[in-house]
């Protein structure tokens, strides 16, 4: 589909909501604030200065995977880089990788294998959470490393039962190919003390496209989390968690399988209020936790490939401290700690595997420091924060080696600074972020295993317009010139260098309630990225998307449509791209059609039910890897890269108590 022709589509549809914003009154369940409590989400209208935060708990369409990633690319700005049925990695604003900041529950949890076949959203069941909370941009240096594309923050609540007593919720999802979700959640415990427990249990069978061809992508996951907490008062709390996780899959991107992707941790929390004036709140967490990954081939007759077992130790934690100097200015200064390690074992044989010792290859320390200030003055306030982090990077075992530089220690500095300003229903907004970055696993694999690459430096310009009456609009834009920009390129050798690049964009969103029971909302992304120093395009920059949806909701019932529009891609870098995949070609426009309904019974049951790709359309996205390794087709048949699910009925049924 042509540029034209989807400027013009999303601009007739904000024009729509825009013309009788002030005309017409807000509906009596949008001014009572229940109107989405069971209706399917379909997109998200950013509410607050770069911000968006959503209910994981929600059905969503379409219907993501069990796992992180595919929920966060129902979010405006961010898409997939497929590779299957799971384990897909995101992509924010054209940035990918450790550019995004990935936070479980206040815990850094990175990946560990070459391939990326287990990004750290691949270890997070949204379903298990109560918030998902998206900052855009360098605008945020409490969590740790700052994202120079943004931070993600998938949060639990920690606090105790308002009454003695016990409530929970279930769920369970049953769709095309096999799809089979069950979640339970429970609480039980007293105003003072609690018990929580979490369980879930996501499994697919191979997808087929909308050609009838089938994707290799069947996946299965298990996943535990319990937490014990005191809650002395309203302010204060101390948990002890333990979380637990096991998963296979299958890809279609390579011959190597997931024959086991586990993950373990576990966390203490103690967070309390102060009675002094300036002392707001003292939060101090530990974490620990371990991802152990298997991928091998050993299904295969007259196999010779050895299978591997990385697999990935964190122990890292937080001090903060809310400061109050005056009643205008909130100030947290904090410290955070994360120790990192890798290792490998190697064999011909799962059992040879299994027997094997396990031999460390690379570690990463990292110490920060951080201030974080928000200043009231008049109508509007300055949010602004500076951080210091100082890494040490080693290279060990078999990853060591003469002429290479295996020892390296970087001292980092990141920062930002934004004014917001309200007027009446107004936000305005506008701010500078600076991100320091060093080369991450992944990245120093494809450099030669060799601690060379230059920090990665990003500074960008965010600036935007919030609206919301009875029309809600938001329009928020960036520019980012990114020095030193860590590109890989599958040109050169080795395939990680470093450039200068460009990025600029933004996203639109509007969403108008009109003749009491309808709503429309309209979602526009779009990311330009240039290469500045090879004067060519930056490689894996996802295309122009817009996103339509129509939703109808009365008394206990909900209905609605969403028409997803993507635009072709021709500014491409063919083998170029980041640590997950290369730009493989130009690409063709498309569009995608999917219906939803709800239906409500008192508090309690919430089924929801929709068809994602209505009309069976057969497409890739942009920045899928390619489907070379797909054994569900002969070779010649395999495509070119590894298309979406086609027609995908479901059905999903919630129960609260």
């Amino acid at each position: 589909m042509p540029v034209s022709k989807l400027l013009a589509v999303t601009a007739a549809v904000n024009l729509a909501l825009a013309l009788p914003a002030y005309a017409d009154k807000i509906s009596d369940c949008a001014e009572e604030g229940h109107c989405d409590e069971y209706q399917v989400v379909t997109a998200d209208v950013m509410q607050s200065p770069l911000t968006v935060v959503t209910d994981p708990k929600l059905p969503r369409q379409p219907l993501p995977a069990f796992d992180g990633s595919g929920f966060l690319r129902t979010i405006p700005g961010f898409n997939v880089i497929r590779k299957g049925g799971a384990g897909g990695d995101i992509t924010l604003r054209g940035m990918a990788g450790s550019r995004v900041n990935i936070v479980n529950d206040g815990q850094q949890v990175g990946g560990t294998c070459g391939g990326r076949m287990d990004p750290p959203t691949n270890y997070i069941s949204p379903d298990t959470y109560e918030r998902v909370e998206v900052i855009k941009g360098p605008q945020t240096v409490k969590y740790g490393p700052v994202g120079s594309a943004g931070t993600v923050l998938f949060e639990r609540d920690h606090f105790g039962l308002a009454e003695k007593g016990t409530e929970g919720r279930a769920s369970m999802t049953f769709g095309s190919f096999e799809r089979k979700d069950y979640a339970m959640e429970l609480i039980t415990g007293t105003p003072d003390h609690y018990w929580r427990i979490d369980a879930n249990h996501s499994e697919s069978d191979d997808f087929e496209d909308g050609n009838g061809d089938t994707m290799q992508s069947s996946y299965d996951r298990d996943s535990f989390h319990t937490a014990i907490g005191w809650t002395p008062d309203a302010d204060s709390v101390l948990e002890l968690s333990y979380g637990f996780s096991s998963g296979s899959a299958e890809y279609a991107d390579r011959a190597n399988k997931a024959r086991q992707i586990d993950n373990e941790n576990a966390t203490l929390l103690a967070r309390t209020g102060s009675q002094l004036d300036w002392l707001k709140m003292v939060e101090f967490q530990a974490y620990w936790n371990q991802n152990d990954h298997i991928m091998d081939q050993f299904d295969k007759l007259d196999n010779t490939v050895p299978g591997a077992n990385p697999r990935r130790t964190n122990i890292g934690g937080h001090l903060w401290f809310e400061l109050t100097p005056s009643d205008n200015w909130a100030l947290l200064v904090g410290i955070d700690y994360l120790d990192s390690t890798q290792d490998m074992r190697n064999g011909l044989s799962l059992d040879e595997l299994l027997g094997n010792a396990f031999e460390d290859v690379y570690s990463k320390e990292n110490l920060g420091l951080l201030l974080e200030s928000d200043w009231q003055i008049g109508p509007g306030k300055v949010v602004a924060g500076a951080r210091y982090d100082r890494y040490e990077q080693t290279l060990l075992g078999s990853w060591s080696g003469a002429n290479k530089v295996n020892e390296r220690t970087e001292n980092l500095v990141s920062g930002f600074g934004r004014y917001e300003w309200l007027l009446e229903q107004h936000q305005l907004y506008a701010g500078v972020g600076y991100a320091q970055r060093i080369a991450d696993y992944w990245e120093i694999m494809k450099s030669g295993k060799n601690l060379t690459l230059d920090p990665e430096q990003t500074t960008q310009l965010d600036m935007g317009w919030i609206y919301q009456g009875p029309v809600e609009l938001s329009a928020s834009l960036f520019y980012a010139d990114i020095q030193d920009y860590i590109l890989i390129d599958n040109n050169s050798m080795p395939s990680a260098r470093n450039v200068d690049a460009t990025l600029w964009g933004g996203e639109l969103g509007a969403s108008y309630r009109f003749a009491q029971y309808f709503k429309l909302t309209t979602t526009v992304a779009y990311t330009h990225g240039d290469n500045d120093t090879d004067n060519v395009a930056l490689g894996q920059i996802s295309p122009l998307e817009g996103r339509v949806a129509l939703d109808y909701e009365n008394d206990n019932w909900a209905f609605g449509a969403l028409w997803r529009l993507v635009d072709n891609q021709d500014r491409v870098a063919v083998g170029q791209g980041n640590i997950v995949g290369q730009d493989l070609g130009e690409t063709a426009g498309f569009g995608v059609l999917s219906l939803n309904g709800a239906w409500k019974h008192g508090e309690a049951i919430r089924l929801s039910f929709g068809i994602d790709n209505l009309f069976d359309k057969a497409y890739a996205e942009h920045v899928s890897k390619a489907g070379s390794g797909n054994d569900m087709l002969p070779p010649e048949e395999r495509t070119v890269r590894v298309n979406e699910p086609g027609r995908n009925a479901w059905v999903r049924l919630d129960y609260n108590f």
